[in-house]
């Protein structure tokens, strides 16, 4: 899950740096690079693209298009690290709804370590919703959407990656086209997108396919909420990126955020760890 985070975060700031675009355009350029890919990797690979269960394919793609739709609109309108903190959010999402729909149970343990994950985002940027701050709605709402999709991801783990990937990435591909004609019609014809930006979109296709297949594989080997936490290790890359890239240096309350962030993951990978030699001692 680690590689993935690090995929999305420089994907991220990509989407960022290419912020002077149209950001329905940049989304659904990610949509449909990432169809394109995920189609040959599965023509490659020889994956089946059947899935058995429709209506949580549907959900899937449905919620992931959403979010995919309100996170290029808050990468694009807020600083890098902001937007990735608010994003972050997912992690507290996802337990509640595994909790609800996967009947996944949390330990204190693991209680513990989200509320410390939170508490880690809250100092990292101190990301505040001011009256009429849209773009920091639109983040916690991509971050909603996204953890209906993850946790539907369980209830796909029956299925291919790649079959997921593709669904998810042809869905997404016709939510952000009709968002694109809708900017399109408001504020006139799409700018010329030269050498450079073309080559900032191609990569943004290629991290953000890597990261989602990274991603649906984690989802269904591990439990939701565990694997979601430790995606908190994006924001960690994305204050970095934030600094390297756009000279935006964390402060020393961001540095408690971050050992507050590595301090959640070093209790959830304890508590994985109990769970396997539970499992190994328990009769059979």
């Amino acid at each position: 899950m680690t590689a993935g985070a690090l995929s999305f975060a420089v994907m991220n700031a990509l989407a960022r740096s290419l912020r002077h675009l149209p950001w329905p355009m940049i989304a659904c350029t990610r949509a449909l690079f990432g169809l394109g890919a995920a189609l040959a990797v599965a023509r490659l690979r020889g994956a089946s693209l059947h899935v058995a269960d429709r209506a949580t394919m549907w959900r899937r793609a449905l919620a992931g298009s959403t979010s995919m739709l309100l996170t290029f609109y808050a990468l694009t309108h807020m600083p890098l690290s902001d937007a990735t903190a608010l994003l972050n959010t997912t992690p507290v999402w996802i337990t509640l709804l595994a909790w609800l729909t996967l009947r996944e149970k949390l330990s204190r343990r693991g209680a513990a370590a989200l509320a410390l994950a939170v508490a880690g985002v809250a100092l990292v940027e101190r990301p505040t919703l001011s009256a009429g701050a849209l773009a920091g709605a639109a983040a916690l709402g991509a971050s909603a959407m996204s953890a209906v999709a993850m946790v539907s991801l369980r209830r796909l783990s029956g299925e291919t990656p790649e079959a997921v990937v593709v669904r998810f990435s042809a869905v997404a591909s016709a939510v952000l086209a009709v968002a694109t004609a809708i900017w399109r019609w408001r504020h006139g014809p799409l700018p010329a997108v030269g050498a450079r930006d073309a080559a900032g979109l191609v990569a943004i296709g290629v991290t953000a396919t890597a990261g989602q297949l990274v991603m649906t594989r984690a989802y269904a080997l591990d439990k939701a909420g565990r694997v979601g936490a430790a995606g908190q290790a994006q924001l960690v890359f994305a204050v970095g990126l934030d600094a390297a890239v756009f000279g935006r240096r964390p402060e020393p309350a961001a540095a408690a955020g971050i050992a507050l962030l590595l301090g959640a993951g070093a209790i959830l990978v304890d508590d994985a760890r109990r769970d396997a030699m539970a499992k190994l001692s328990a009769p059979r």
